[in-house]
């Protein structure tokens, strides 16, 4: 997404523009496919912007918002333990009445969880413009977005969404409140509280779910690319960088083709880029503190399912305990979860619902496996077998209902799109670096930018997008500095 997002604004800048792609198709993450009828999407499961604000103008430049239709959930998860229920709801009223219902004991906790996550939120803040391109006026938007809520940023700051958690008397309440953030197979560990102020809000009521899924949002955007006369180059892969002078002057294709630029930007993965093409020779203290003492988002096994049953009454995200723990890609597991795609009718045939279950798992525990094929093979069906026993547990006559199965493991992201121990999306975002400002370039090194997930804390499609849009307005404004100190 942020290869795709530089490239279109590149060219509606008037920079001669090729992105180079090593897959067979754009979007790199963004990305689903088909299995007999059936489209897994491990993707985009929400667009930030959809409706309004300054992402909704970035969707638009992009190309992504012509004849789009988005579905909005009412609820973020659902969580169950022991006969007992939460539903996440978008509504801060249902959800505060459920939790005081579910423990009188926590009232007040549960009151003031409902006042973060559905009160105010910071989309007023945000911008699309670099904060290094940000002036006075800029300045004075954020602060009058950010004043009403200082007091909430100083009281929680240094808080995670596990500690607040923890202050739950109600033993259920305790796990619930952890899976607001974790409840779709994903665990945030050290998800700072700051960061889910107006959570609901921003990110279930105001931001749908592309109807036809990611590979449509990432192949309109590259249409849009090639409309603006861009050259879109596929199974196209980058093995080095040229550079003259400590500056990038192009790139060298795995062919053995260079190819020659003004600017490079490497959307790619940045440990590669850095540690492997570079060998370290651009990294300063503040690239090496990121790569060795963040800690990578981890790794995830999925089971995709094409289900011959109708779950369109089923919660779209559910979470669960279960009554026994088991045991997937060698850790033990107590909880499961799984989503399904029945709100969109372009993921499955009528009546049909493709089903996802995620496990964060290890990379070594894959990489391992990888190099023998037979065993590889073994461990993915184990990890079906496993997964359709707790699907029959929980909706009878599932198993036998089941017409595809696909299980893409941490080695598949690492074929697709070369990611870091397949980390999905960098790092984790804490309390410690949430407030980190994006590494746009390396130090030493002129001509080159960075744009994508590797620059900052958890970047998601948006940020990406986002990411790619800045880089051009940073170098539109490089390159009117040069033409006015060059005027005669």
């Amino acid at each position: 997404m942020a290869g795709l997002s530089a490239g279109c604004y590149a060219r509606m800048n008037g920079y001669k523009t090729t992105i180079l792609e090593m897959h067979s198709v754009p979007g790199g993450l963004c990305t689903a496919w088909k299995r007999k009828g059936y489209t897994f999407d491990i993707s985009m499961h929400m667009l930030t912007g959809s409706k309004s604000g300054p992402f909704h103008q970035l969707w638009q430049e992009l190309g992504v918002m012509e004849n789009r239709r988005f579905h909005y959930h009412d609820e973020m998860c659902t969580v169950e333990s022991g006969g007992r229920k939460l539903v996440f709801s978008a509504d801060g009223r249902r959800l505060e009445e459920q939790l005081v219902a579910l423990s009188p004991a926590d009232a007040e906790l549960s009151r003031e969880f409902v006042r973060l996550v559905a009160g105010p939120q910071m989309m007023g803040a945000a911008s699309l413009k670099p904060t290094e391109l940000a002036g006075f006026g800029d300045f004075l938007r954020m602060t009058f977005a950010v004043l009403p809520l200082l007091r909430t940023f100083r009281r929680y700051g240094k808080q995670t969404i596990q500690e607040f958690a923890a202050q739950f008397k109600d033993p259920f309440l305790r796990q619930a409140v952890r899976m607001f953030i974790d409840g779709v197979g994903w665990p945030m560990p050290r998800f700072p509280m700051a960061g889910l102020v107006g959570f609901l809000k921003s990110s279930v009521s105001e931001a749908g779910v592309p109807i036809g899924g990611s590979q449509s949002v990432a192949f309109a955007i590259a249409e849009r690319f090639k409309q603006l006369g861009g050259e879109l180059r596929l199974k196209t892969r980058v093995d080095d960088v040229l550079v003259e002078d400590d500056r990038a002057i192009g790139v060298k294709l795995a062919d053995g083709t260079n190819v020659r630029a003004d600017e490079v930007i490497w959307a790619g993965d940045g440990h590669t880029l850095i540690f492997d093409v570079f060998d370290g020779r651009y990294a300063d203290d503040r690239v090496c503190r990121m790569y060795n003492e963040w800690t990578l988002v981890r790794p995830l096994v999925h089971v995709c399912l094409g289900v011959n049953r109708d779950m369109s009454c089923e919660p779209a995200r559910l979470a669960w305990e279960l009554e026994k723990p088991i045991t997937v890609a060698g850790e033990e597991r107590t909880w499961f979860s799984a989503i399904h795609h029945s709100f969109d009718p372009t993921m499955a045939p009528e009546g049909k619902a493709a089903v996802e279950v995620w496990y964060p798992c290890r990379y070594e525990y894959w990489r391992e496996l990888a190099k023998d094929r037979p065993s590889y093979d073994a461990a993915k069906e184990q990890v079906a077998e496993l997964t359709l026993g707790e699907l029959e547990k929980r909706w009878p006559g599932f198993r036998s209902q089941v017409e595809v199965i696909d299980v893409p493991t941490p080695m598949t992201y690492v074929r697709y799109t070369g990611n870091w121990q397949a980390s999905p999306d960098g790092w984790y975002i804490t309390p410690e670096n949430m407030r980190t400002n994006p590494l746009r370039a390396l130090p030493g090194l002129d001509g080159l930018h960075l744009a994508g997930q590797w620059t900052a804390p958890f970047t998601g499609t948006v940020i990406a997008a986002v990411s790619g849009r800045q880089i051009i307005e940073l170098l539109c404004r490089q390159d009117h500095r040069r033409f006015v100190s060059n005027r005669p």
